[in-house]
């Protein structure tokens, strides 16, 4: 184990969650190491966004190419299944949707660990929101506890690792509220859309909840 100079290692995607926490980590004086993953998601574009937030943010960063297609999921963003969309908040917000990539922070999780075990690193984040991003079971606090002892029980004795998910049990408009008061500019510099084109489709769920979260949150054109 090989001590870094990074203080944590996020897992960066270009949306709202992440890219927040990363500007509070930031804005505490942090150096943290950003994860970003290229798993073939229609959602390239956020890769990008990660990227460039990292970069704004003069933290370093990698981008790791996986391919989740190898299981045969029916999952919207890494297969042929098409995308919800229109649909109400209700539907959003009680049935799993067509974006549900099974076990995914799990998998990502995994590779953050052996990072920060290897670069004897002691935190890692997320922007994990819990069930207020949908019905993403492995974004809840009960499953990123439960991943953290695991992942002290499968290291090295001399390794100890918290797994932090300060979203966790907020909804995505208080988010934006605490982002908002640091300055960050989410329609410039995040991606939520599960599509990739020049704007906001505005009828997938992930649209549905930035625009919901952005108008709650208090900015102007959400």
């Amino acid at each position: 184990m090989q001590k870094s100079k990074c203080d944590a290692v996020l897992l960066l995607s270009g949306g709202i969650d992440s890219t927040t926490v990363l500007e509070q980590l930031t804005k505490q004086g942090k150096k943290v190491f950003c994860l970003i993953f290229d798993y073939k998601q229609t959602l390239s574009k956020e890769i990008a966004y990660a990227a460039q937030n990292a970069k704004r943010l003069k933290q370093p960063y990698k981008i790791i190419s996986i391919d989740l297609g190898f299981a045969g999921s029916k999952c919207s963003l890494i297969s042929k299944t098409k995308i919800s969309v229109n649909r109400d908040f209700k539907q959003i917000d009680s049935s799993i949707p067509t974006s549900y990539v099974e076990f995914r922070n799990g998998i990502l999780l995994s590779y953050a660990v052996m990072f920060a075990e290897v670069n004897g690193i002691g935190e890692i984040y997320g922007g994990f929101n819990g069930l207020a991003s949908g019905q993403y079971y492995d974004d809840t606090l009960p499953f990123i506890k439960a991943f953290e002892k695991a992942a002290n029980l499968g290291t090295s004795p001399a390794f100890n690792v918290r797994i932090r998910a300060p979203f966790s049990m907020m909804e995505k408009a208080e988010i934006v509220k605490a982002g908002r008061k640091i300055g960050i500019d989410y329609e410039k510099n995040t991606w939520s859309c599960y599509n990739n084109g020049d704007r906001h489709c505005g009828k997938c769920d992930s649209c549905k909840q930035r625009e919901r979260a952005l108008k709650l949150g208090g900015c102007e054109n959400g």
